[in-house]
């Protein structure tokens, strides 16, 4: 037999099953909210940083922003089992992880993130990240291309802020069997935190979440940091070597030359105890690559190599951007520094 459909019959029935695909693909969606919540009880405010939900069978990744109150929202969240991160890494807030959360078809799941101190212990006006954010917000909008020396160099110079960019992976050290064992012993000590003794707390700034501000010559950069010991670092750009004699010390020796317009910098001669990169020898050598595709936005590509205690080099990509309006304050660490009182160990070492 044959059945005879008329154009709008069939019409008829390719909008009914149209209309039933979408109802499906709807129903399939659904929605992840909340608020970032601190030990207290009280919404985080100020952050504006990313809720990532990633999904543990595809790695598929959904990501929602937080607002200046505290809120996130993610749409568009198929169904599935997740694991929702706040990779906002900062001195006041811990980052925050959850496995196994799991969303239905069409829900609208409220969860709100249970985000607790970090080192600071919440203390008022004491996190970088959150000041970076509100110099960032608070500074002129920039835009165009990237300034120029009188030799046709880029210029970093400037003060710059770091960008929160958690969809950028951070790989940690592949560490050698002993600097593995080493560097467990030494997390287990749980004093890792060589500013409280008023010392150098990373090796370069480049991996330092403080305000910071470039001074450049064709010559020289001149790096200078707030909250940080000694609060400066110089980088030679005027072609010399490493020195013959270099007696190893916390904030090593620079020197830059340029591929382009990335101005590429050595850094070696670096001590044992030297924080920031775990642990390490003094054969560590760290290069930094730094770009400025436009007015606003610094970018530096971090390679560190040790063959003494690494398997392989590793390589980490931090943001910054360009802040206006402010300046670098003095900073006096040992002023009313009572911490190292507080530890069972009178000098901070950077291995056990």
């Amino acid at each position: 037999m044959i059945i005879k459909i008329k154009k709008q019959q069939l019409f008829s029935i390719f909008l009914i099953c149209s209309l039933s695909l979408l109802s499906s693909l709807a129903l399939a969606q659904s929605t992840v909210s909340g608020s970032l919540i601190d030990p207290n009880g009280a919404n985080i405010t100020g952050l504006s940083q990313s809720v990532r939900l990633i999904n543990e069978e595809t790695g598929e990744e959904y990501v929602g922003e937080t607002t200046i109150e505290g809120n996130y929202v993610v749409s568009g969240v198929p169904a599935g089992t997740y694991n929702l991160r706040f990779d906002f890494r900062t001195a006041m807030y811990r980052p925050y992880s959850q496995e196994g959360v799991l969303v239905r078809d069409g829900q609208n799941l409220d969860y709100d993130l249970q985000i607790e101190w970090s080192i600071n212990l919440g203390t008022i006006g004491d996190d970088p990240g959150v000041l970076a954010n509100d110099m960032l917000r608070d500074s002129e909008e920039a835009s165009g291309p990237a300034p120029r020396l009188s030799n046709g160099q880029v210029d970093f110079s400037g003060m710059w802020v770091v960008r929160q960019r958690p969809d950028i992976p951070r790989q940690e050290p592949p560490y050698q069997p002993w600097a593995a064992e080493m560097n467990a012993e030494y997390q287990a000590l749980g004093i890792n935190n060589a500013g409280a003794f008023c010392l150098p707390q990373s090796a370069v700034m480049t991996s330092m979440g403080f305000p910071w501000q470039i001074i450049q010559k064709e010559n020289i950069m001149i790096q200078i940091m707030e909250f940080q010991t000694p609060g400066w670092r110089q980088i030679f750009l005027d072609g010399r070597d490493f020195p013959d004699i270099w007696n190893p010390s916390w904030q090593g020796h620079s020197r830059g030359h340029w591929e382009g317009d990335t101005l590429v910098v050595e850094t070696s001669g670096f001590n044992e105890y030297t924080p920031g990169f775990g642990i390490h020898t003094d054969q560590m050598v760290i290069t930094e690559r730094y770009t400025r595709p436009n007015l606003g936005t610094m970018v530096v590509e971090i390679t560190v190599e040790d063959p003494g205690a690494l398997t392989d080099t590793y390589t980490n990509i931090r943001e910054f951007g360009r802040v206006t309006g402010e300046e670098i304050l003095e900073f006096i660490c040992a002023e009313g520094n009572t911490d190292p009182s507080h530890w069972d160990e009178p000098v901070w070492r950077g291995r056990p």
